[in-house]
């Protein structure tokens, strides 16, 4: 346990070094405590901050730089929660009041935003359920020989599929069929709709039972997805930043998402309360993931489906506008979609 005077030391080098990316001097700190202490004092201090690996000097001479212990000792002492000032939450209530309600629409105007407010890589995921259930089928006419099955799961996301067909159709036809399946199928995962026996009815027409297959299907491949959608944005903002400007680093992050693995990575890290969950440098799971400050959190979607918001930048990030764009736009994504659900 750090002492008072110890700890302010630590933050303000750590606050100074967020700010400059350049190891910070004792006579720095010096100068920004809020109570007088002189350059000397600070230098024992940071030469026993040295010592319980809170920080690290790349020279004995050069000013000091902090360990990923010494940024949770940071982290840890912010105010609780740390909040995005009132006048962005304002602007950003604006932006999605003039959005379409759509799904897909939010979650990219979310990892937008978020990355601008960070200056980091920002990554929002549409609610997904490991195992989807259907809420209703549409099908749309689109000509004579070809029609658009629409299947609407309980998170409120969509899956769509062309249906080519033998027989000639019309809107009333393919209403009928749709209202039918939606009696026999609605609320019923793919599990369900595999072992049910009304999935076998025999008094379904030809059509009514390629749709019904068609349905079975998508909800099969729904349900073996590893990852769900999702958006991102920032890699320029983040492949900026100077830890960035040598190594492979910046190669093995573009690898990640060229190859969609990220997502992967980070799900495991996920906690299962609502609660903002940062993880710092060698703390998190992934290897490939210990040159970065890892924020994660949970929205709620529909029916126990959850989105995931996440900020990706240098162990040396912004914490507390990372925290609190986090924490708000989960809140704010959570209520979005209650209220689409509910219309």
């Amino acid at each position: 346990m750090l002492s008072e005077r110890a700890g302010s030391i630590l933050n303000i080098l750590v606050a100074e070094y967020i700010n400059s990316a350049v190891p910070v001097a004792s006579e720095e700190i010096a100068r920004r405590s809020p109570t007088k202490v002189s350059p000397a004092t600070v230098r024992n201090t940071m030469s026993l901050l040295t010592d319980e690996g809170y920080i690290s000097r790349p020279h004995v001479s050069s000013g000091a730089i902090p360990s990923d212990l010494g940024y949770r000792h940071y982290v840890q002492s912010l105010d609780e929660p740390p909040e995005l000032p009132v006048t962005v939450q304002q602007k950003i209530h604006r932006d999605f009041s003039q959005a379409e309600p759509d799904l897909e629409a939010w979650s990219r105007q979310c990892a937008t935003l978020l990355s601008d407010l960070t200056a980091s890589l920002a990554v929002v995921t549409v609610p997904w359920a490991r195992s989807p259930r259907l809420k209703h089928i549409q099908l749309v006419f689109l000509e004579e020989f070809l029609a658009l099955l629409v299947v609407v799961l309980q998170e409120t996301r969509l899956l769509r599929r062309l249906l080519p067909v033998a027989q000639p159709l019309t809107q009333e036809i393919l209403d009928q069929s749709a209202n039918r399946l939606n009696d026999l199928l609605c609320d019923l995962d793919y599990d369900d709709i595999k072992s049910n026996s009304l999935s076998n009815n025999p008094e379904l027409t030809p059509l009514e039972a390629r749709v019904r297959h068609e349905t079975t299907l998508m909800l099969k491949d729904a349900s073996g997805e590893t990852a769900p959608e999702h958006y991102v944005d920032g890699l320029r903002r983040l492949l900026d930043q100077p830890e960035f400007a040598q190594s492979g680093r910046a190669k093995a992050l573009v690898e990640m998402l060229e190859e969609r693995v990220l997502l992967e990575n980070l799900l495991p890290q996920m906690p299962e309360s609502r609660e903002v969950a940062v993880y710092i440098g060698e703390e998190n799971l992934e290897a490939s993931l210990h040159p970065y400050g890892v924020i994660l959190c949970q929205y709620r979607g529909a029916n126990q489906s959850t989105g995931t918001i996440c900020v990706i930048g240098p162990t040396r990030m912004g914490y507390p506008a990372a925290i609190g764009g986090v924490t708000f736009f989960s809140s704010l994504m959570s209520k979005l979609v209650g209220e689409l659900h509910r219309v």
